[in-house]
């Protein structure tokens, strides 16, 4: 065992995936980025050799690579413009037309909106099981030309947590693929590998990256498909700028300070939301009580800062737009995991296919920055009392 194996997961982090020392002995804290579009080579057999196309990466892309993989292991990693774009990548390289794929119905809508439209259009077919349906349950749904087992634990929005270990084995003895959006815990909180997944998405725009002004995704895999991620990666030209590239490796070196704050701050703003006559369900995985809390505490280290609460059903929308057009500390957006905080709302039953949701109110979707739990609470208890 090397010295360095026998380190913190978080002191690793800090010092992989730096700048060498230069012929002065000297060395950059910051990995600086490398611009580049076009890679020269000394000579015709160097050229030909290492086919050093800028859309293969830079020194500032894969240093990237190696420091996300310390984050979350395996044994390769693609970088992508999007989390979006690292999804379309990886079904891309693991089906063909007339292959199944079977995913969670807690699914992250744009993931779903590929699956009903373009993969389809390709010849994929999909079916949705529910994120309640037993190991057993989902290893039916298996079918022989199931090519990939498509999971999202917690899920999107509604934060219902899967068995992933069990289900992967079952989908290992079928001779499918597992495979994972680990947004939510960026990577930090669960161990998709040991889990048996081969392959595992990252929204690099979240956590990782951390304040808002990065668009960015990653393909960690296993060698067992990574040849075949590699292939799709460079046929559809999906390399990452540069500046969004070094963005995020600066950023990484402190995301596990800041989702320690951000995933603390969530679970007191839960508790305490749970207190509340307004609120019909609070949904975070951390809470006793919340289905797959027992699964959640054996696989998981911890909480991240998103989670949802599902508002009683007579607040209506007019109701739910007094709450949250009036907040102060709350963003209404779309993202997450940046250093700010976010709210936005759904109707969950719009966007499922299969499964029943047994609430009739607003879900508000929360992403805790690092403002103060106190002061959040204050804009929340303001908003409610709109209500």
């Amino acid at each position: 065992m090397s010295p360095n194996s026998r380190r913190h997961r978080t002191t690793r982090l800090l010092h992989r995936g730096r700048a060498g020392f230069g012929e002065n002995g000297l060395a950059p804290v910051n990995q600086p980025p490398v611009r580049a579009s076009t890679i020269r080579a000394t000579d015709l057999e160097t050229f030909e050799r290492e086919s050093p196309y800028a859309t293969k990466g830079t020194d500032t892309t894969r240093a990237l690579g190696a420091a996300l993989r310390e984050v979350e292991g395996g044994d390769a990693c693609h970088l992508c413009p999007s989390g979006l774009a690292a999804i379309a990548v990886a079904l891309t390289a693991l089906t063909r037309s007339g292959d199944h794929i079977l995913v969670s119905d807690a699914l992250y809508f744009p993931t779903r909106r590929l699956l009903n439209t373009l993969l389809k259009d390709y010849g994929v077919s999909t079916t949705y099981f529910g994120p309640h349906a037993t190991t057993d349950e989902i290893a039916a749904m298996m079918r022989d030309d199931t090519a990939v087992v498509f999971l999202e634990s917690p899920g999107s929005d509604t934060l219902e947590v899967l068995d992933v270990p069990a289900i992967a084995a079952a989908a290992r003895q079928r001779g499918a693929v597992t495979m994972i959006d680990n947004t939510w815990s960026a990577g930090w909180l669960f161990d998709p590998f040991a889990a048996g997944c081969a392959v595992s998405i990252q929204a690099a725009t979240k956590y990782q990256a951390g304040h808002g002004d990065v668009l960015l995704g990653a393909v960690l895999s296993t060698d067992e498909v990574a040849d075949r991620i590699a292939h799709a990666h460079l046929s559809l030209g999906q390399c990452p700028g540069s500046e969004e590239a070094w963005l995020t490796l600066r950023g990484l070196r402190t995301m596990p300070l800041r989702l320690q704050r951000q995933g603390e701050g969530a679970l007191k703003i839960a508790h305490w939301l749970t207190e509340r006559d307004e609120v019909a369900a609070v949904l975070h995985p951390a809470l006793p009580g919340h289905p797959g809390h027992e699964i959640f505490q054996r696989d998981f280290t911890g909480a991240s800062g998103l989670f949802s609460f599902v508002l009683k059903p007579e607040y209506d929308d007019a109701a739910t737009r007094r709450m949250l057009d009036g907040l102060e500390l709350f963003g209404l957006g779309a993202s997450w995991g940046g250093y700010e905080s976010l709210v936005m709302r759904k109707r969950v039953r719009e966007i499922r296919s299969v499964s029943d949701w047994p609430h009739d109110g607003w879900l508000i979707r929360l992403s805790i920055g690092l403002e103060e739990p106190d002061d959040l609470m204050a804009d929340l208890q303001a908003g409610l009392e709109r209500l």
